[in-house]
């Protein structure tokens, strides 16, 4: 029996830090193992990331059988391309700008060589000289000097007047003309992105060795065509619980409806998204649906394993190896020869979304740093550079130096920082299984702090590790007194959560794969 991945990621992804993803290679490296035969569908604009996730996971990629399309959609490319441009620009400073900030530090530099050389002088009749010699100079460079001043005056005043026109009814006008027109292109994108989905149906449907395909997406609908069984993930349909945080929630939900009606059978990670989202709301039934929770994820090997690292280390020196190499090539910047481990720092792991509520965690570090006058830093992998009410509010209460983004973290290097932490923190809004971030930090050594919900709450049995560890996700300060709390107590915290990552322990992802593989075969 072969089984087959159907993967229609959109282009520019990056596997290595999406979660549904790095299921999947979990699952991926476990049967790589058992040497079950598998076969990874998916456009060629996800091979190089597909490799990269099976290397980031120490999986042999000849292993498994890739199969795409072959080639690239120029629509596809163009995008591509402008995105790349787009970025470049933006990280490209004004050469006006820059010009006008070289000449003025000249001008000042020169100044300022001018009097410390005329005061400098011991003799009044060389200092008479020299003055003589400067005003003939200023005489004679005057022009250019009033020019240049001119320049500067018209440049300022003419950004302003910009800054000023951009306010009025033409730049409604133009803004209103961009959004029909960028609304028009996601379309047009879109619809090359669902025929190269429809090209992947077909190859998979040209082969007769595929008896079934795992989908581990419910946002492709192209899916109900293929000839073969189909297993669905249905990790959570989030905006049954948050509606009004996300855009175009209709065409999403319509194409989440199609991908359901069209699966043989569906897996989710927990009861409550059974429950709650996949039976009361979707209308399935029960016996179509299977849930497999989640196993531990055991970071401690990226701290042992690797041939860079000394095999008599102690995680904790190797992991400031390992950050310490990363800082000086990626973010040299923010700490410039500074020793990380000195630093109360905390970790927030995923990416972003509006429900994951980072917002509120920003909030809550302000609250430490401010009120509670602590220095705590917030690493976040999440990237929100570009997300501009969260931008402003860093801006504003000057927590630049408190607020750190490291996107597209290495699994690696997420090991490291998680196990150079005080704490790991989850302020998320809500999740389809308890979330990964727990035993991601637990396993290198780090306690962790999480959201007060019911896929979260199910889990912890214990009344008082409940209080200790969970925190009201909707209230900044709840959430900054617990950060507080764990920072300070980071290590009766760390022993009160062994039981409950020993709980986790007794699944691991050898017998999560075995009950995909009994989901795969069941169905035949």
């Amino acid at each position: 029996m072969k089984i087959g991945f159907f993967l229609g990621f959109q282009p520019g992804v990056n596997l290595t830090t999406e979660g549904i993803s790095r299921l999947l290679a979990f699952i991926l490296k476990e049967n790589s193992k058992q040497n079950t035969k598998m076969i990874l569908f998916c456009p060629e604009w996800l091979r190089e990331p597909l490799k990269e996730l099976l290397e980031d996971n120490m999986i042999k990629i000849d292993g498994f059988e890739i199969c795409t399309t072959n080639s690239i959609p120029f629509g596809v490319k163009l995008k591509t391309k402008f995105i790349e441009k787009r970025k470049e620009k933006k990280n490209k400073p004004n050469r006006i700008y820059q010009v006008l900030k070289k000449i003025k530090s000249s001008t000042v530099n020169l100044l300022k060589h001018f009097i410390v050389d005329l005061f400098s002088t011991s003799s009044l009749l060389f200092l008479c000289f020299k003055l003589i010699s400067y005003s003939l100079i200023f005489l004679i460079l005057s022009p250019l000097l009033i020019f240049m001043a001119l320049f500067v005056g018209l440049f300022t005043f003419v950004r302003k007047l910009m800054h000023i026109f951009k306010l009025n009814i033409f730049n409604v006008i133009k803004n209103k003309f961009l959004t029909v027109a960028n609304k028009t292109k996601g379309i047009i994108y879109q619809i090359v992105i669902d025929n190269e989905l429809n090209k992947l149906v077909r190859l998979i449907n040209y082969r007769n060795d595929i008896d079934a395909c795992f989908i581990p997406s419910m946002g492709w609908p192209q899916i109900k065509d293929l000839k073969c069984k189909k297993i669905l993930a249905a990790p959570d349909i989030v905006f049954y619980d948050f509606p009004t945080q996300f855009i175009g929630v209709g065409e999403i939900h319509k194409r989440i409806r199609q991908s359901i009606n069209a699966a043989d059978k569906l897996i989710c990670y927990s009861e409550f998204v059974k429950q709650e989202h996949l039976v009361d709301k979707c209308g399935i039934e029960p016996k179509k649906i299977t849930v497999i929770k989640h196993a531990n994820v055991d970071m401690s090997s990226y701290l042992k394993d690797s041939s860079i690292l000394e095999k008599h280390y102690s995680l904790q020196q190797n992991a400031k190896y390992i950050v310490s190499k990363y800082i000086q090539n990626k973010h040299q910047k923010h700490f410039f020869n500074s020793d990380l481990s000195s630093f109360e720092f905390i970790i927030y792991s995923s990416q972003y979304r509006p429900h994951k509520n980072i917002f509120n965690l920003i909030k809550a570090i302000k609250i430490c740093n401010y009120e509670f006058h602590r220095n705590i830093k917030l690493i976040l992998t999440g990237n929100i550079i570009d997300v501009n009410y969260m931008k402003k509010y860093i801006e504003s209460y000057h927590l630049y130096n408190d607020i750190f983004v490291m996107h597209g973290l290495p699994s690696e290097v997420l090991a490291a920082f998680n196990n150079m932490a005080k704490c790991a923190v989850n302020p998320t809004l809500f999740e389809g299984g308890f979330p990964f971030t727990f035993s991601e930090a637990y396993s290198v050594g780090t306690p962790s702090i999480m959201s007060d919900i019911p896929v979260v709450r199910h889990e912890i049995d214990n009344t008082e590790l409940k209080d200790s560890m969970l925190f009201d996700p909707y209230n900044p300060y709840s959430i900054a007194k617990k950060i507080v709390w764990a920072i300070d107590n980071y290590e009766t915290l760390y022993q009160s959560q062994k039981q409950l990552y020993e709980k986790f322990s007794h699944r691991d992802w050898r017998k999560v794969a075995q009950e995909y593989n009994h989901v795969f075969h069941e169905i035949h």
